[in-house]
């Protein structure tokens, strides 16, 4: 599967991965410009992921193997559309939960030129807003849980609602097994 995101400012996306398969997301960026990409994988053994981050040349940038999250920065050294892939590396569902910020060469340059208070200012919108991803992220993965937890509670109950039937089936058939055998046979004394 691939989808085209045209992001120009921080943007946090979720999205499923079925076990096996892979899902490349393709951005478009500018020279010089830096790319980062934040990600978190949620669900049954949420480290056997792949991410491999591709330049528009489809020369590999970055890769993490069994990584369950993972926090990269790249300068973008072509105009284009970079790739982000994530695979998965087992038969499990996975949430991904990522987020992708670009800050553009003349805002580097203005980054540079800022004053203490404006530097701080710009670092306490970043923090607010890690802070807002991650509440992103634990709800997503909270609710993955939710939905997990009461998958296994119905496979529980039909696991044990057929032990109990096939305890009542054995009982019965033991029990008609011994009155069959005992049936027509004395037990008094041989007068």
């Amino acid at each position: 599967m691939f989808i085209l995101l045209l992001l120009s400012t921080i943007q946090a996306l979720s999205t499923g991965l079925d076990g096996g398969k892979e899902l490349c997301l393709g951005v478009q960026g500018k020279k010089t410009a830096l790319f980062q990409i934040s990600f978190v994988v949620s669900g049954f053994q949420e480290d056997n992921i792949e991410m491999k981050f591709y330049s528009p040349r489809k020369t590999l940038l970055k890769s993490s193997i069994k990584q369950k999250e993972g926090n990269y920065k790249e300068i973008m050294t072509d105009d284009g559309q970079y790739e982000v892939c994530f695979k998965s590396l087992d038969k499990y569902y996975k949430l991904i939960s990522f987020n992708f910020d670009f800050v553009e060469e003349n805002d580097l340059a203005l980054a540079e030129t800022m004053d203490q208070m404006a530097e701080e200012m710009k670092q306490a919108y970043r923090s607010l807003k890690t802070i807002q991803n991650n509440q992103h992220y634990q709800n997503d993965r909270e609710n993955e849980h939710q939905r997990m937890l009461e998958s296994t509670e119905k496979k529980l109950w039909w696991c044990s609602a057929g032990k109990m039937g096939a305890l009542i089936v054995i009982c019965i058939s033991q029990i008609y097994m011994l009155t069959g055998y005992f049936k027509g046979k004395s037990f008094g004394p041989n007068v």
